[in-house]
C-alpha cells in the first residue's frame, strides 16, 4: 500500500503523513510507559524507609528526663510514619498513572493505525 503515491490526492498524502507521524509518536509513548510499568516505583516497608531516611536515633534530645525522651521518640516516629505514608501514596499514584498512560497511548496508536488503513484501502 503506497501512502504517498503520485495518483493519491495532495490532501490525502498530507493526512497520511500526519497520521504516520502521530502513529510513531504514540508508539514511542506506549513503549516508554510500558518500560515504566516494568520498572515501577518500588514501595518498600516502613522499616526500610525508617532505616534509610528517618533519623530518629541520630537526633540529639533537648531534654534529659526519660519521659521527655520517650515523648520525643513517639513524635519523631509519628512524623517518620506520616512521611513514609505520603511517599508510599505518591509512588502508588505514579504507578497507577503509568498504567493509565500506557492504555491511553495504546488506544491512540490503534485508532491512528486503523484510520490510516481505512483511508488508504483500495476501493473495489
Amino acid at each position: 500500500m503506497a501512502y504517498f503515491s503520485k495518483e493519491k490526492d495532495l490532501l490525502l498524502r498530507i493526512v497520511n503523513s500526519v497520521l504516520i507521524v502521530g502513529l510513531v509518536i504514540t508508539i514511542i509513548i506506549t513503549l516508554a510507559t510500558g518500560i515504566k510499568i516494568i520498572n515501577k516505583e518500588k514501595v518498600g516497608t516502613y522499616e526500610e524507609y525508617a532505616k534509610n531516611v528517618c533519623t530518629i536515633d541520630k537526633l540529639e534530645y533537648e531534654c534529659t528526663d526519660e519521659a521527655c525522651i520517650q515523648e520525643l521518640d513517639k513524635e519523631r516516629k509519628k512524623t517518620c510514619t506520616s512521611y513514609y505514608l505520603e511517599e508510599k501514596k505518591e509512588k502508588e499514584k505514579i504507578n497507577k498513572a503509568n498504567k493509565s498512560n500506557f492504555f491511553i497511548s495504546l488506544g491512540a496508536s490503534l485508532i491512528l493505525f486503523c484510520t490510516l488503513k481505512l483511508l488508504n484501502r483500495k476501493q473495489k
